[in-house]
């Protein structure tokens, strides 16, 4: 059996920068052939922070508005994934222009998509917001405890806030402060599952449009050069915490200290001090492609 990929880096219009995906398309009448443990062999080989395995429609189906999604990393499936989405938007409407798709299919749920005015793509992400009742120390704020929250069960993530970038320089000498990452033993009952991750964050002010900026980092079993699942996620937090009414957008950049710089956007409506809608917005950009052997 032979698949086709494609490997774009998102979060960036730069290669070689940004977060690498890679995108296999599975024909329609390949979709019960290829087992879960082929496609946890396939993400392992690939060895990126996550994979898509793209489900192709039947001829007699081209026009359809939706296609559905698989996201992996090289440990396990997961429901949803931020640069995941974006890339799998950014493919499906800008390379291969089915400007008709409207709807992405994902074991979270389904995310409308579209394309923005400055070349990028938007995605109306699922979320099931939630704070948990577990918060960490780190070494590197010892000032405070740091929350733990979901954007989905499944994607969860602590959240440390740092004064300043020179301590966020130093955030790789303590990583993921979960432990192990697909240990989700410490959250809440009935939140038991999926990964645990640690994004350390920087307050950098705002932007001449208006977006509260921020730089992050963000640790896993390794450093994620970009992350829209944690971003997200953050974005929530902040606007539950200190934001406002309405809507509230974020700037994040990320993964610079790897030399692989993200640029995500994030608008989380608030209304009642609870979070209405998440909107993940980033560019992409086509790297390569090949034929892999199942």
């Amino acid at each position: 059996m032979k698949l086709t990929f494609t490997t774009l880096d998102v979060f960036t219009t730069t290669r070689y920068t940004g977060n690498p995906v890679s995108i296999i398309s599975v024909p329609a009448d390949l979709k019960r052939t290829l087992t879960q443990t082929q496609k946890q062999a396939i993400a392992k080989e690939f060895n990126l922070s996550e994979i898509i395995f793209l489900h192709l429609p039947s001829p007699t189906a081209a026009e359809a508005t939706e296609r559905q999604i698989d996201i992996f990393t090289s440990h396990a499936e997961v429901p949803f994934a931020g640069h995941p989405t974006i890339g799998s938007a950014f493919y499906i409407l800008h390379v291969l222009k089915e400007k008709h798709v409207k709807t992405l299919i994902t074991k979270a749920g389904r995310i409308p998509i579209e394309e923005t005015e400055e070349g990028g793509v938007k995605a109306e992400i699922p979320f099931n917001f939630h704070v948990h009742s577990v918060t960490f120390p780190s070494t590197l704020n010892v000032d405070t405890q740091h929350p733990t929250t979901s954007i989905v069960k499944g994607m969860s993530f602590i959240f440390v806030r740092l004064p300043d970038l020179p301590i966020l320089a130093k955030a790789d000498t303590q990583g993921n402060i979960n432990g192990y990452t697909y240990d989700p033993s410490k959250l809440d009952d009935g939140w038991q599952q999926g990964l645990v991750g640690t994004m350390y964050f920087v307050p950098q002010g705002v932007d001449e449009k208006g977006r509260k900026k921020y730089r992050t980092r963000m640790f896993g079993t390794r450093e994620d050069p970009g992350t829209g699942s944690a971003s997200s996620a953050l974005g929530c937090f902040l606007a539950v915490t200190e934001g406002e009414e309405g809507i509230n957008v974020f700037a994040f950049k990320q993964g610079v200290e790897m030399g692989r710089m993200n640029e995500i956007l994030v608008e989380v409506e608030r209304e009642g001090g609870v979070v209405k809608r998440v909107l993940l917005s980033g560019k992409a950009v086509e790297v390569m492609e090949g034929i892999l052997e199942v």
